[in-house]
Order: C-alpha cells, then structure tokens, then sequence
C-alpha cells in the first residue's frame, strides 16, 4: 500500500489540549498533523537515513527501487514515503513483502510521525534510537519476525498514541516504561514470547496481552487493591473497573492450547468474583452518588459510569455544531452518526440513538451500555462514553478516520483502488477475528445481527474495526411491542430468521459470507443487473463461476489482475460454505479464522460440503420463503430491517 508522495500544504494553528491531566500541543490541519520542521531544503541526513534504510532490507519486489540519492536525492518523490514541509513524516510499506532488519538509521528521521511496517517479514531487534524520535505517534511494527525485547525507550515518547508490536518473536518483560507513557492509548503485544510480570496500567490503556503464556499478573492485582482500598473513596469504584476492563479484555486470547484454555477458565472465574464484589459494593456507593439519571459515579469534576465518561449533553451539542447536518458521518437504523470534537481537541463519533431507545429505562441503558464498554478486542469498535437526557439517549466513539469498508472500496487513489487484495483479505480475517471473540470469547456470546461491509470501519492504518455490536439488545428493549426477529439487512438475513425468528452464531457466520462477496467483487449491492445471471442468485452464481474455474470474471474489476487466483477461490469457497442453507453446515467461526489464516484444507472442505444440501430433500436451497406478515409485522420490519447501521 504505497502512500502519496506529494508534499502536503500545511496550515494548521496549534491547540492546547489537555489529556488525561497532561497538556499537549495539536497541530490539526483537516485531520492532518503538521512536522515541526520548518520549511527548507532537503535535508541530506533523512536522504541518507533512507538510503541505509533501504540498504538493510531485503526487497524482492522492488517497490523501493528509487529510494536512491543519485536519482535526485529528493525523498519527498519516493515511493511510500510522505513529507510536509521537505521533512519525511511518514513510512508506510505495509504488506510490502520485506524482510532484513532495520536499521538504527531510523532515528535520523527526527520530524517522523508515523511509522509503518506491519504484514511484512523484517527481523532482528527493534532499534532503541527510535525513542529519539520525539514526534512519533504511530509505531505498527506488527506481524514480523522482530526478536529480542522491547526497547525501554518507546515508553519515553511523549507524543505516542498508538504501539502494535503483536505478532512478533519479541522476548523478555514489558518495560515498566510504556505503563507510565503520557500519551499512548492503544498498546498491543499480543502472540510474542514475553515473559515476567506486566506492570500496572493506566485504565485509559487498551492494553492487549493474548498469547503470552510466560506473562504473569501482578501478585497484588487485582483482589488485593479491592480489600487494601476504602471503597467509599472518591474514584475508587472507577479505577477498579477501568482495571477490570483491561483484565477481561487480555486475559481471553486466541490461543487453541488446552493448558493456556484452562487458564483462561481460571481467570476468568477470578473475574466474576471480582464482579460480584464490586457489584456488591456498587450497591452501598449507589446510595450515595446515584443521580436522577441512574447509577453514575462522580469522578472529580467529571461523571462516570464504570469505565465509561457520562458526557454533559451541552458538551456534545457543542462538539457537533448542535448537530450540525454538515457533520453526520452517515445513518442508519439505529440512529444518526454525526463527527464531534471534544474541548481537548480530541475526534469523536455520536451515535445518536432513534426515538424508540427512549422507552428503555435509565438503570437498564446503563447496564447494557456498560456491558459493551467492558467488550475490548482490537477488531472491535469500542466504546468510550454516553450521554443521557430525558429525551437523549448518545454513544460516543472514537472517530474512525477512514470510513466503512463500503466506501473504501469505490474508492481509487491514483488510479488504483483503495483496498487492493491484499488489503482485503487482511479486512477478512480481522473481521473474523472479531467475530470469534464475540462468539466464543465473550461470556455471555454476542450476536452482531448485521454484519455487512457498511458497518466495518477502518482506522487509521486500514485496519478493520466492528461497529455497531451489542446495540441490537437495546433497540430490541425499546421496540417490545413489535416484531424483533428479522433482525438484519434485508436479502442477508439467514433463512432460519426469516422463517422462526431464531438467531444464534451462525447467523453472523451467514452476513460475514455476504461480506466475503462484497470484498470479491466490490459491489455496492449484491442483487444482480438484468440479464447478468438468470439462473438465481449471487450465490448461486459464484457458485457455477467457481465450478466453470471462471471467477476471473466475479472478482472487482478494480483489482484487474492484481490477486492471487488461489487465494481468490478460497475466498469465494469459505463464503459459500459460510451462506449455506442450514446453520449447521456453517463453520463456526474459529474455523473460518483458520481457514482465512491457513488456507490448507479450504478446497477440502468445499468438496465435502458442497452436494450436501442439494442432496437434502428439505432443503429448498437458497430461495428464501414468502412470509405473510399482518400490518404490524411488516411495518416494524420496513422500520427496523432495511439498514440497522450505517457507516460511522
């Protein structure tokens, strides 16, 4: 995924903000972040910093063929290389298919905000010289070969927001550092070989720890802060769910081990106890701070619920521009989406929910909202707070900068499409991933209802993030009195839901087929033109053009001929079997994640599967039945079915 390369006209004014008592200066220029070098000339130094650079990777492709000083000697025109001001910015050589090391030259790059390096092959350690780079804000060094440990000296980066170093060979403890770094907010070290205690994290920290075996927790966490602190203190209640939120959401991995499963069983175990023990305790604090909203905890000059900011309804009126139309972000059935920012300069997204949540009651709101706060995975889009009024109900969430996966992938940069196969397949398995946490990491499972391209964001390094889970429950609290079962996009909804109402996780196996399709063929719908297939459905038509060997004809014609022909019939295979008829000839989703990471045994499987449904003689294939609803029925499905979410 090359960046552009043009020089980016900068004018922004800096802001002071303040995070988390901290006080820090944005540049923002329409989302951008200004260098701090001032203009100049080419700086001969970063020339040669990349040129050392290139010199220690190994490239097989070619892609940083004019990384050379003789060619001009100006890095602003090199491929995946972004400047402002004659400074390099930015490296972005995602999926690149780079091995070799990189280089200490690195840290000569002093105006550097964002380094990426993710889905390549690049091994060796980490060079400590990177925490010299005092602009730093995103580091994504994820799925390499990186050894050795983590360098103390990231955790000194002031401006850092965001650290993924998952999927690596990385050694040794957690610097205790990066627990104590002012800035960042997302840190993923999951599926390396660290070992030792973690320390002890801020709870504003999405900290994610899976597949670690040799990690330990610290010995006086999390129990003993519960009996050590006076649970009538101010705050109190809010830091141990902020610790809980952090345990939860590490101590559920992917690994497939038994003995790392049965840890897992263990501690969660731990985790209910310590929910009922601060249930218990919520009880006697509700006493006193509960107000006419429900059961909110002030925290200093702010209010809380849990984990989750209670946001002042005249704070969101002004970070929207009073819900300015020219802010919304998109709508769907669940409410309006408008883009925000808060007083610290921070970007967010309100959801502003539909007039029938109203109904639900206070108490309930929060309970459910508070479940889903507590829900983290880094595929999931989460929560960070709400507001509530007597005819208000909000959900505020991180601003996702680059949209749905719906939009990406009409979009061509260059010339050239936004999302290219590489970067759809990795959208696949990360909403896999997603899903599998949902289904069966999460206690109790939760059914999305409405998977589809619209309602999967991208953040800021393309990565794919779930929006809109959990909501269902609350539109269905306040919508009792009409029909709930056909939950979904029309002409996606699983057959079983259509004719009984009945959902389980095979319903969202069924949408993320669908999602597999969209991604193939980069349609913005899945009903077929006149005369494009007479013989059934999209289904039914990938099926014949993957039986002819023809899906050459199926794929985006934006991707022309840039896909692995392999990779693309194992896609449309896993999609059909993920869509068939019968639930229970679905794969779970644990096996899709597989089969999307492996790819062994997908035509397999395919082979096996495939005459099975079409040899059951209750099965009526994919045709859906003709319901015959009363009025009511099909008004609330008009209302509630067509688009239960839209882009954030």
């Amino acid at each position: 995924m090359a960046a552009g390369t043009a020089r980016t006209a900068a004018a922004a004014a800096a802001a002071a903000a303040a995070v988390m008592g901290l006080a820090v200066a944005v540049a923002v220029a329409e989302g951008a972040f200004l260098s701090p070098a001032a203009a100049g000339d080419v700086d001969n130094d970063e020339v040669n910093a990349l040129v050392v650079i290139r010199a220690a990777l190994i490239d097989p492709s070619g892609v940083l063929g004019d990384w050379d000083a003789t060619a001009g000697g100006d890095p602003c025109g090199w491929a995946m290389v972004t400047c402002n001001q004659g400074q390099v910015y930015e490296l972005s050589l995602r999926h690149q298919n780079l091995s070799g090391t990189l280089s200490p030259a690195i840290g000569r790059l002093r105006s550097l905000q964002n380094l990426y390096l993710c889905n390549n092959a690049i091994s060796g350690p980490i060079p400590d010289c990177i925490g010299s780079l005092e602009f730093l804000r995103s580091l994504d060094l994820s799925n390499n070969q990186f050894t050795g440990s983590i360098p103390s000296t990231l955790g000194g980066l002031s401006n850092l927001l965001y650290l993924k170093l998952n999927n690596n060979s990385l050694s040794g403890p957690i610097p205790d550092s990066l627990a104590a770094a002012p800035m960042i907010c997302t840190l993923d070290l999951s599926f390396n070989n660290l070992s030792g205690t973690w320390p002890i994290f801020q709870a504003r920290i999405t900290v994610l720890l899976g597949g670690n075996p040799l990690l330990t927790a610290p010995v006086k966490e999390p129990l003993d802060l519960l009996a050590s602190k006076p649970m009538n203190t101010e705050g109190c209640l809010l830091n141990n769910f902020g610790r809980f939120q952090f345990y939860f959401s590490n101590f559920v991995s992917d690994s497939e081990s038994v003995d790392e499963r049965v840890r897992i069983l263990s501690i969660l175990a731990l985790c209910v106890a310590l929910v009922c023990v601060a249930t218990l305790v919520t009880g006697v604090v509700m006493r006193c701070h509960k107000s006419p909203g429900g059961a909110i905890f002030q925290h200093g000059p702010e209010v809380w619920l849990g984990h989750l900011k209670h946001f002042k309804f005249k704070d969101i009126k002004r970070a929207t521009n009073n819900f300015s139309r020219r802010n919304i972000l998109g709508e769907g059935g669940y409410g309006i989406v408008y883009k925000g920012c808060l007083l610290d300069g921070t970007i967010v997204a309100v959801k502003r929910l539909k007039h029938h949540v109203l109904v639900v009651g206070d108490d309930q709101f929060h309970t459910e909202v508070g479940v889903i706060g507590l829900v983290v995975h880094r595929n999931l889009l989460h929560l960070t707070g709400f507001c509530t009024t007597n005819d208000e109900r909000l959900l505020v969430y991180p601003y996702m900068p680059n949209g749905t996966v719906a939009s990406k992938l009409h979009e061509l940069v260059n010339e050239e499409p936004a999302l290219d196969w590489s970067m759809r397949k990795s959208i696949a398995l990360s909403v896999a991933r997603g899903l599998l946490y949902l289904h069966e990491q999460c206690i109790p499972k939760i059914i999305h209802r409405d998977i589809k391209a619209s309602n999967i964001l991208l953040d800021e390094h393309l990565e794919a993030v779930i929006a809109d889970f959990g909501l269902a429950k609350l539109v269905d609290l306040g919508v009792s009195h009409v029909i709930t079962e056909a939950r979904g996009t029309l002409g996606r909804i699983p057959p079983e839901s259509l004719m009984s109402g009945h959902l389980s996780d095979k319903s969202d196996v069924f949408g993320f087929g669908f999602l597999l399709i969209e991604l193939v063929t980069g349609r913005e719908t899945l009903e077929l033109h006149q005369n494009e297939y007479v013989n059934g459905g999209i289904l039914d038509w990938a099926k014949e053009l993957l039986e002819q060997n023809q899906l050459s004809s199926f794929v985006d014609m934006k991707i022309r001929n840039n896909y692995d022909s392999v990779e693309l019939e194992e896609m449309v295979q896993i999609a059909l079997l993920c869509t068939m008829y019968k639930p229970e000839h679905r794969p779970r989703m644990s096996e899709v994640v597989r089969m999307l990471e492996e790819g062994d045994g997908v035509a397999e499987k395919w082979e096996a599967m495939k005459d099975v449904e079409e040899l059951d003689p209750d099965s009526p294939g994919y045709l859906y039945p003709v319901l015959d609803y009363d009025v009511d029925r099909s008004s609330s499905i008009e209302l509630q079915a067509i688009e239960l979410s839209g882009p954030r």
